[in-house]
């Protein structure tokens, strides 16, 4: 390929001067708003799950036994409770399904596993394998724990939207660094036909030396015969923030959309603080109580059965604990939930975050004189 055809292929036809700018640096580097999106925001919800309290109960009673320091303490021999349900939340989120089995009384989420699937019997899993464990055994839909989200795959259908953004988000890249970048114009008065030689060094001019060129902070270029370059005026110090703000706006229009896929308020998700409260509401309730739910009847179903279930024995996953409570803030809500004699000071105590007392006292339900029984007052006005 000679000189002028490989000028043409670079820069484009009918040239017969060549803006030397960011076109003669190779780009790389470009920002992945999709996966960084996406896994920002798996990790939020996974961090708000694995500060959830797994509640266990026993005919109508809630208990700490075996189950519940199996779920909120150590799962299994390598994990804490925190790192497992963060890991099975990842895996739920991002594959759409999670797989936890049972070896020996350890829980362990599968890296990945496939599934055989029936209509009106039973399905089995095959080829599971945990990290550098490879089980050859099947396992039945009854011995597992098998979570799964609606049959739509989030990541497929965020990958095709988010895509339009990217590129976008390329362009917006592409004019920031060229806003920037040093320009200079290179004057080819002669063509190289037919001197190799020439045309060789001519590539190297191009492809790397006024690449260093443009990297020095110091720095001489030779040209060959035939050339001349000058200098363009230096537009980096009038740089418009216009390219800053395309970027920005663009990448938080993906975020928004990405935190809606996943039913995340998209302030939540940008780190707003105007109206936290009641963004975190609705975080709970459209994102995590959902989340929970799911993993509250598999782990019912799979671990107690149906029989248990009806006598009061469950798990309950308790989301209260993602919140962050001041207890100056509301003292005085405690205090009509102990006059009203819905919580003992316990309860409240360990809900705050804080130890209970443990004394015979902490743990009754008071109330106040305020309080009467409907069926008297309506008896005293007879």
């Amino acid at each position: 390929m000679g000189f002028w055809e490989w000028t043409k292929r670079f820069f484009g036809p009918d040239k017969d001067e060549i803006y030397v700018t960011q076109k003669a640096i190779e780009q790389s580097n470009k920002l992945n708003i999709e996966r960084f999106g996406i896994v920002m925001a798996i990790n939020f919800i996974a961090n708000a799950v694995s500060k959830c309290e797994f509640k266990t109960f026993l005919n109508g009673k809630e208990v700490k036994g075996d189950e519940y320091y199996l779920w909120n303490i150590e799962p299994n021999l390598n994990e804490s409770s925190t790192q497992f349900s963060q890991r099975l939340i990842s895996n739920l989120l991002f594959y759409g399904e999670a797989l936890v089995i049972d070896v020996n009384g350890q829980l362990l989420v599968a890296d990945s596993f496939n599934q055989v699937e029936y209509a009106v019997v039973e399905n089995y899993f095959t080829d599971v394998s945990v990290k550098t464990m490879n089980f050859s055994r099947t396992f039945k839909m009854s011995e597992v724990m098998y979570f799964r989200l609606n049959d739509t795959n989030i990541r497929t259908l965020l990958t095709d939207l988010v895509n339009g953004y990217e590129e976008l988000n390329n362009m917006a890249e592409g004019k920031y660094k060229r806003s920037g970048g040093r320009k200079g114009i290179v004057h080819l008065n002669k063509p190289a036909n037919g001197d190799k030689e020439f045309q060789k060094k001519v590539d190297d001019l191009f492809k790397n030396q006024f690449k260093e060129y443009f990297e020095a902070e110091n720095a001489v270029i030779h040209l060959y015969s035939g050339m001349e370059y000058a200098e363009q005026q230096d537009t980096s110090a009038k740089k418009s923030t216009s390219e800053i703000t395309d970027i920005q706006n663009i990448t938080k229009e993906a975020f928004d959309r990405i935190a809606q896929a996943f039913r995340i308020p998209p302030s939540l998700l940008r780190g707003d603080i105007a109206d936290i409260e009641k963004i975190t509401d609705n975080f709970l309730s459209f994102c995590i109580d959902p989340l929970v739910t799911i993993i509250g009847e598999e782990a019912t179903r799979k671990r107690y059965g149906k029989q248990a279930f009806i006598n009061g024995s469950y798990i309950k996953v308790d989301t209260t604990c993602i919140r962050h409570i001041d207890i100056f803030n509301i003292s005085e809500a405690f205090d009509k939930l102990i006059a009203s004699g819905g919580y003992s000071i316990d309860d409240l105590r360990i809900k705050a975050g804080d130890t209970p007392l443990n004394t015979d006292w902490s743990k009754r339900h008071w109330i106040t004189k305020n309080y009467q029984d409907v069926n008297t007052i309506e008896g005293g006005d007879k």
